[in-house]
């Protein structure tokens, strides 16, 4: 069932959201709608509570570390960023840790680099912490690999996040894929998450 959230600029009533924990995030790849959602997520919960781990095909690592301060005021507990095909690899903050992967088509090395991260935050974390995911893009993913071997991926991440105990988002710029690719993989979350140009978040779960 679809449900219409507040629009412009509001803040979207998240509780929708609660009892989910893995949400396919449409929004356009263009305009910062996205980003603002997918910041919007991943800070549900206060920064000092909240380990974040991010995939990036789009941003490097300073970048999404400058958002994240601008949207949370603070560093997160633990931070950690797997960065795919970007030339830059480091970033100038204690708070998160870095790793690389060249090949954006190594999926086995951005699920190894991921695992690794996500699993030490899960053990590193208190029991009143929380694990925040962000992976952007699938449509930037599915420049390297086909809607089959990326569902394979995805649904090994989604399984990932899910034993953690955590909560992850994944971007998707609908207008980018045919119906039959975004049905597909829409099998794979609890919700869907769809922002419009105007900023309109509706929430299907």
């Amino acid at each position: 069932m679809a449900e219409r959230a507040e629009s412009g600029e509001s803040k979207p009533d998240l509780s929708q959201l609660e009892g989910t924990t893995n949400v396919l995030l449409q929004a356009p790849s263009f305009g910062g709608r996205g980003t603002d959602a997918g910041l919007r997520l991943l800070t549900r919960t206060p920064p000092e509570k909240t380990n974040v781990l991010a995939v990036s095909y789009t941003d490097t690592p300073s970048e999404f570390v400058d958002r994240w301060n601008a949207a949370a005021g603070a560093p997160p507990a633990r931070g950690g960023i797997v960065t795919v095909g970007q030339a830059e690899a480091t970033v100038d903050d204690a708070a998160w840790a870095v790793r690389a992967v060249e090949n954006p088509s190594d999926l086995t090395g951005v699920g190894i680099e991921l695992s690794e991260l996500l699993s030490g935050m899960a053990t590193a974390a208190d029991d009143d912490e929380h694990v925040a995911f962000c992976f952007n893009s699938i449509t930037s993913l599915l420049q390297y690999a086909d809607v089959q071997r990326a569902f394979r991926f995805l649904h090994v991440v989604t399984g990932r996040v899910k034993t953690v105990e955590g909560t992850g988002h994944y971007h998707l710029d609908p207008e980018a894929h045919d119906q039959q690719t975004v049905a597909t993989l829409k099998g794979l979350f609890d919700a869907v998450v769809a922002v419009d140009e105007d900023g309109s978040w509706t929430v299907q779960r």
